[in-house]
């Protein structure tokens, strides 16, 4: 197992990793991930989720092709330098996405006769995430597989009443693909005190 960091250093550091070296990952390292995910809290505590490890090369392959068929990354001339960036790397990623060693595809009931909300899966995802970055590989999280749901879904024997909410890719970063710090807007502009638009302000007196 790789050396481990600090829960604050994993936070403040992850970041999106779309570029990945073909090194196999060990199957220990998947295991702890999905450890990591079970671990998440969930809507009535029901844990409706379920998470497809596909490392087979054809099914991967597959999928590939299939995100070939889909709508491409719209490159609009008004977006910034970053936003750019940022959509040439999910392009490359789609275009490449069978070349990335391990794909966690993760699934949550949606049968009717519950009332797990959806939404109950993304903090596992986060789980896996953060528990990547601890672990020094890299991942992100994406959506596109909802263009061809159906097709994914039989072509993984996937029943009825579960829906598929994220495909994560996983891998060692490629040299180049580095971690955060991450950029992100102020928190005197998105965080509130006692009501909307009183921003929020850290008091150097410590109090939080």
């Amino acid at each position: 197992m790789p050396e481990r960091i600090d829960l604050f250093d994993a936070i403040d550091t992850q970041r999106g990793i779309r570029y990945f070296r073909p090194d196999p990952v060990p199957d220990e390292l998947i295991t702890r991930l999905l450890q990591a995910a079970i671990k998440a809290p969930s809507g009535g505590i029901r844990q409706g989720w379920s998470f497809i490890v596909i490392r087979d090369q054809e099914t991967r392959r597959k999928i590939g092709a299939l995100y070939r068929t889909g709508t491409r990354f719209e490159i609009r001339p008004d977006m910034t330098s970053q936003e750019r960036r940022v959509y040439e790397a999910a392009q490359y990623l789609e275009d490449h996405i069978e070349d990335v060693p391990v794909l966690i595809l993760a699934c949550i009931q949606t049968d009717p006769g519950t009332t797990l909300p959806g939404s109950s899966i993304y903090p596992a995802v986060q789980n896996i995430l953060l528990a990547a970055r601890g672990l020094g590989l890299g991942s992100v999280l994406t959506t596109r597989q909802m263009r061809f749901e159906e097709e994914l879904k039989q072509m993984l024997n996937i029943p009825e009443g579960v829906a598929t909410a994220a495909l994560l890719p996983i891998g060692f970063p490629a040299e180049g693909a580095r971690y955060g710090p991450t950029r992100r807007r102020p928190l005197e502009e998105v965080a509130f005190s006692d009501r909307w638009g009183e921003s929020w302000q850290h008091q150097a007196s410590g109090q939080s």
